[in-house]
């Protein structure tokens, strides 16, 4: 027999009756926890991270129809290509990447090849490492301007400044007494000179003023011929070796300029620098692409060859009639008067207002000869022909200011 042990039937019903007893208790409990929990002092779950912002698009400074490779030909400039790859070819001294192993990597040659890279995160243009064979080894760089533009401008002096002027050499009158004279006469002429020297023979055409405050700028001159020392005497003589036009008494003798290196380097736009266009030196009224203008800014501007210049058109202000419409009709209507009996004559004041038209960009040009108050520019690419008093800036605010014309009464007397 096997000895069972029961929990008596009293025990088990008090289990029972304290179970019931704690159901409502652990209800009521349930009832009063709160909707929401509390949130833990510390958790160890990520964050959610926040979605990376997107790099917003920088303009590019390459034209659309750039090629991603050229092979630079004869006859291109180095304004040519500037053209060709930016949008603004004022530009190609930020874009341009001078590449260090690369011979001569500021300079260009027939033969190279042209390549838009990407550097340190910037688009760069700069010279292709490929090996390619150069047309011929004894190309020369590429110029900066179309330098057969200016070559017959450059053969000669185009400004005396206005302290010298009256101390240039003068041509005393011919050794065979003409009145005109040309290639392969001989002539007088005062100064002091030295054996064999050739000096450029020019002639005063104009005096160049300050639109602004009527200062005399210098003596513009038209070249005449080349002379050689031959008897460096009291007067000297000298040889015509070439005249392009008529020489006469009087005229200058001016030394020749230096011949002007074709490898300059384009200057950025200034932003304090503005000018003006004061002459068309090939006598024309109006410029266009690879035209010659002057300005009156130089030297003492610091400006340099290369210079890079906006053309904008000069503001202007406007006069536009005000004067309202009367509607006479009504007029009369409203006039105490009977028509024709003594009615009061109706004056209508006429007025006006005026408005001021903004300067409109019109062009590029590039500095390419300096003196010491003007200096030359080749017009580089135009939408309108350029005229004297057009402005030549970095931005069209520079062209607000306004021009006083210049109160001059008579020129120098250059004949004497």
């Amino acid at each position: 027999m096997h000895n069972t042990t029961h929990r008596p039937k009293n025990a088990r019903l008090a289990t029972l009756q304290w179970g019931l007893l704690a159901l409502p208790l652990l209800i009521s409990a349930c009832a009063s926890t709160p909707e929401t929990a509390v949130e833990p002092a510390e958790t160890t779950a990520a964050a959610p991270v926040a979605p990376a912002a997107k790099p917003v698009a920088r303009e590019t400074p390459f034209r659309k129809q750039a090629p991603m490779i050229y092979t630079v030909q004869k006859g291109d400039t180095l304004w040519g290509l500037a053209q060709k790859f930016l949008k603004n070819p004022a530009d190609w001294r930020k874009i341009w990447h001078a590449n260090p192993q690369v011979r001569n990597p500021n300079l260009i040659f027939p033969g190279d090849q042209l390549e838009i890279v990407t550097i340190n995160g910037e688009p760069r243009l700069t010279k292709r490492l490929s090996p390619h064979v150069r047309i011929s080894p004894l190309d020369k760089a590429i110029p900066t301007l179309p330098y057969d533009a200016l070559k017959g401008f450059l053969a000669y002096p185009q400004i005396i400044e206005v302290p010298v002027l009256n101390d240039t050499p003068r041509i005393l009158g011919s050794v065979s007494d003409r009145l005109v004279m040309g290639a392969g006469d001989r002539v007088y002429a005062s100064g002091s000179f030295k054996p064999d020297e050739l000096l450029a023979v020019v002639r005063p055409h104009a005096t160049l003023f300050d639109p602004v405050n009527g200062e005399a700028l210098g003596y513009e001159v038209e070249g005449l011929g080349v002379a050689k020392v031959q008897i460096n005497d009291d007067p000297a003589t000298l040889t015509l070796m070439k005249a392009n036009k008529e020489v006469r008494q009087n005229d200058r003798l001016a030394a020749i300029p230096p011949v002007l290196s074709s490898d300059l380097e384009l200057l950025p736009l200034r932003a304090d620098l503005g000018s003006e266009v004061i002459s068309l030196p090939e006598r024309i009224t109006s410029a266009v692409q690879w035209q010659i203008v002057a300005i009156n800014v130089g030297k003492r501007e610091g400006v340099a060859p290369g210079q890079v210049l906006r053309i904008f058109t000069r503001s202007k202000d406007v006069s536009v009639d005000t004067t309202p419409i009367v509607d006479w009709r009504a007029v009369q209507a409203a006039s105490p008067f009977p028509p024709n009996e003594g009615k009061p004559s109706v004056v209508a004041l006429s007025s006006s207002e005026s408005f001021a038209l903004p300067p409109k960009p019109i062009g590029d040009a590039v500095v390419f000869l300096t003196y010491e108050r003007i200096s030359y520019a080749l017009v580089t690419q135009n939408t309108r022909p350029v005229r004297i008093g057009d402005c030549m800036a970095a931005s069209a605010e520079l062209c607000w200011q306004e021009q006083k014309p210049a109160e001059v009464t008579s020129e120098p007397d250059q004949a004497q």
